[in-house]
């Protein structure tokens, strides 16, 4: 794997430093994404229970029409106990979908009835005509999968940047636009997340125990 940042610290040259925080990043990431993917089956199980009932009780929830989930993998929180509910068939979901050009994700309408397909990523994606995706803006919640979380609503994805630029218009301070809610494990649990100023902040984080709520909607 080629770790090489391209950047410019101080003179021009890449720090030490600077190259030493991105390689704990990576080391970061893969200890927690091992952490999720170790978790039984079992375990899984309950995780995506409880997620489905607690988050079913939440106002926000209740209130929300159009929710945009995710397909699970890599030992991620599935959604689909929460999605297939009787009480929750009323409510439009969306899906994220690639949008290549620009590294960011639009969302697209699913159902049961949805054809899918796997992108360049090995993620499964709804196959919809265009008029069918929908902005980040245009939802009323949005359920992000993660792969670390701590209690201030800063969260770490998988390093693509792909839902930081699809939710740059959300801002965290505003009551306009969609609440975004992560997803998680317990494990997935840091004491303390760094983040840019292009980092996205949680309204609130879920997980199979509790609710972290950082700012209510």
């Amino acid at each position: 794997m080629n770790l090489s940042v391209q950047g410019h610290v101080g003179s021009g040259t890449l720090g030490l430093e600077t190259r030493n925080d991105f390689l704990t990043l990576i080391s970061r990431r893969k200890n927690l994404r091992a952490r999720r993917r170790n978790l039984s089956p079992n375990c899984q199980a309950v995780a995506a229970s409880n997620v489905a009932r607690i988050l079913s009780e939440q106002p926000i929830f209740q209130k929300s029409h159009h929710i945009a989930a995710y397909f699970a993998r890599d030992g991620e929180v599935d959604l689909q106990v929460l999605i297939k509910q009787k009480a929750n068939r009323h409510k439009q979901w969306f899906m994220p979908v690639l949008k290549v050009n620009k590294k960011s994700l639009g969302f697209s309408r699913y159902d049961k009835n949805s054809c899918l397909y796997l992108n360049q990523y090995g993620i499964l994606e709804p196959i919809n005509p265009a008029n069918q995706i929908l902005e980040a803006v245009d939802l009323d919640l949005i359920l992000l999968p993660l792969v670390g979380f701590d209690r201030q609503g800063n969260r770490l994805g998988m390093g693509g940047g792909y839902y930081d630029r699809a939710l740059a218009n959300c801002s965290l301070k505003s009551n306009h636009g969609p609440t975004l809610l992560g997803i998680a494990h317990s494990c997935q649990e840091c004491q303390h997340i760094d983040v840019k100023p292009w980092d996205i902040r949680l309204h609130m984080v879920i997980t199979g125990s509790e609710v972290i709520c950082v700012k209510q909607k």
